[in-house]
């Protein structure tokens, strides 16, 4: 890979991609910080938030398709970075936040949408599924926001608040299922860190909002072709107007779909 320069004239081997991009008032662009931004719900809210204006910021675990999401979105006019991140860890988390803040003045907004999905009976459940769901979709979701969070504090308030994390959640949130058991309970533990982080925040005007996407989405984690699944970019154009809403207003939780009855 080329080494990419920076608009410093600095050297780094990492992507940036720049194209033609909007300027937030005071000169600094709006950033987003996007988990599992290489695919599905991921890449649509990437792209989306850059239509709007937002310096976008994808990481995942395989960086090829960061940087495929990331030069699209060049190509369209639009400001991206790309890193490999696994959420898992915490030192990687961080370097992702402070490599945003260095590239766009500061963290706007974080998507904590990266998770894995996997499946089988409580019986049959395997440790290591077990804690690579847990370790993904609820540690690395806690990782994400506490490093978001610190950076946010660290801000002065724009636009009537210092940030705001969207945490994108599912209908195995909501309610267990069979064969769900890792995966359930991920993404109940992400809902209950979603509540304490808004008892903690709000006041310090960052706003926390809960996504729960109950509708089955196109998606890598999402593969029975014979449900009629909503296409990603519509949870990107709901991510992107979530975060659009200025000044104390916040939506605390917005459910897209609706459970089956069985």
């Amino acid at each position: 890979m080329t080494p990419a320069v920076s608009e410093t004239g600095q050297t780094r081997n990492d992507v940036s991609l720049s194209g033609t991009f909007l300027s937030s008032p005071g000169g600094l662009m709006r950033s987003a910080l996007v988990t599992g931004g290489g695919s599905g719900i991921g890449a649509a809210v990437a792209k989306s938030l850059s239509a709007a204006g937002y310096g976008v910021v994808c990481v995942g675990r395989r960086l090829e398709r960061v940087e495929e999401i990331a030069a699209e979105i060049s190509d369209a006019g639009g400001r991206a970075l790309a890193r490999a991140v696994d959420v898992r860890s915490p030192d990687q988390v961080d370097r992702a936040v402070a490599d945003t803040v260095a590239e766009f003045g500061r963290l706007d907004l974080l998507v904590n949408n990266a998770g894995v999905f996997r499946k089988d009976e409580l019986v049959a459940l395997s440790d290591d599924d077990w804690l690579d769901t847990i370790g993904a979709n609820l540690n690395g979701a806690f990782y994400c926001a506490r490093a978001a969070a610190r950076q946010m504090l660290s801000q002065e308030p724009r636009h009537g608040a210092r940030g705001q994390v969207i945490n994108v959640n599912s209908g195995a949130g909501l309610r267990g299922y069979p064969t769900g058991a890792a995966y359930s309970a991920s993404k109940f533990g992400l809902l209950g860190l979603s509540d304490t982080m808004r008892q903690e925040l709000s006041e310090r005007l960052i706003k926390v909002t809960d996504l729960v996407v109950a509708a089955m989405v196109q998606s890598e984690l999402s593969n029975r072709r014979q449900v009629v699944r909503l296409p990603a970019s519509v949870v990107g154009t709901l991510v992107t107007a979530l975060a659009a809403v200025e000044g104390a207003g916040v939506v605390t939780r917005l459910d897209l779909g609706q459970l089956p009855a069985e």
